[in-house]
């Protein structure tokens, strides 16, 4: 048996993983925008033996939930790539995709917006709307993308065609091409959908980020004509309306932070209650499966101040 500091231990042991994996993954992806930045060529992808890594020991869950919840938008670019290649991952794991596939799904995720390096840092850190014009040069990244990967050689032609695919959409609306439907690759469409998703959940010099439960929404609202339903359907399964990490209050009004999800149960996931109905903090905290108790529902998710304040 387990002791509890012993299963403490292994907690902590985890979470340094964890945090070491993602390090090294985001220092890959700031690697890449320096050669890019500094006029090289870019070499075969070493993040490849961190996607391997990633599959073979089923971190996908974990780097998700990480990748999500770290704070700060260090060296922004990468960070996003990162947080898009550990979403499309977790869509693609829900959709039931072999290790080879999610390989292809998970570098295609990291390198689709290389072309973002070469648009200059006046328009991706503009804190107003961008204009006409400044909107056309970051809508001309797809092909600055597929130009740098097309360097890579005939072995990795594969990844440059599917990055002029991952801002198309369903009904035609996206671009460089305007694609629609069949004519988009289902592999770009998980991307497509896992940056959007990042990028609503994500502060930008413009606006302030939405909460994951309030990006969720929004993308199977207004994201129903833009991406395939089975698509969609994944990532309602995968991420739920209430995201792991979302903090939410129940009808009961007890406030706690959501720890796991369930497949299938979008709206009851798993919650560590933190707060009673009183708003007494509960010092150890109580683990509940919403499934469980049908009488329990979550009523709204709160947003956490920086100061990890509770705004009631």
């Amino acid at each position: 048996m387990t002791t509890g500091s012993a299963a403490a231990s292994k907690g902590d042991h985890t979470n340094l993983d964890i945090r070491a994996f993602y390090e090294s993954v985001l220092k890959e992806a700031t690697g890449i925008r320096d050669r890019i930045k500094n006029g090289l060529d870019l070499k075969e992808p070493t993040v490849l033996e961190d996607l391997h890594r990633a599959i073979d020991e089923d971190l996908i869950d974990q780097l998700y939930t990480h990748a999500m919840s770290a704070q700060g938008n260090r060296v922004e670019v990468p960070v996003h790539a990162v947080k898009v290649a550990s979403v499309s991952l977790k869509i693609a794991k829900g959709m039931g995709y072999d290790a080879k596939k999610l390989v292809e799904l998970g570098l295609t995720a990291f390198m689709e917006n290389v072309g973002m390096y070469q648009v200059p840092d006046n328009i991706l850190n503009k804190k107003e709307a961008l204009d006409q014009a400044e909107m056309s040069i970051i809508r001309q990244h797809p092909e600055k993308s597929y130009h740098i990967l097309s360097q890579m050689g005939i072995e990795y032609r594969w990844l440059a065609e599917l990055s002029l695919q991952t801002h198309e959409r369903t009904n035609g609306s996206g671009y460089p091409k305007g694609l629609k439907g069949e004519q988009i690759s289902e592999l770009a469409s998980i991307v497509g959908l896992a940056d959007n998703y990042v990028a609503l959940a994500s502060d930008r010099p413009y606006r302030k980020r939405f909460l994951q439960s309030d990006a969720v929404k929004w993308i199977v609202t207004e994201g129903k004509a833009l991406f395939p339903t089975s698509i969609l359907k994944a990532l309602l399964n995968e991420i739920s309306f209430f995201p792991v990490g979302t903090h939410v209050r129940l009808n009961n009004m007890c406030i706690g932070q959501v720890l796991s999800t369930e497949k299938n149960q979008p709206l009851r996931p798993n919650i560590k209650i933190l707060y009673d109905g009183h708003g007494k903090k509960v010092e150890k905290g109580l683990a509940i499966r919403l499934v469980e108790d049908p009488l329990l529902y979550i009523k709204e998710a709160l947003l956490i101040r920086e100061e990890n304040q509770l705004r009631v």
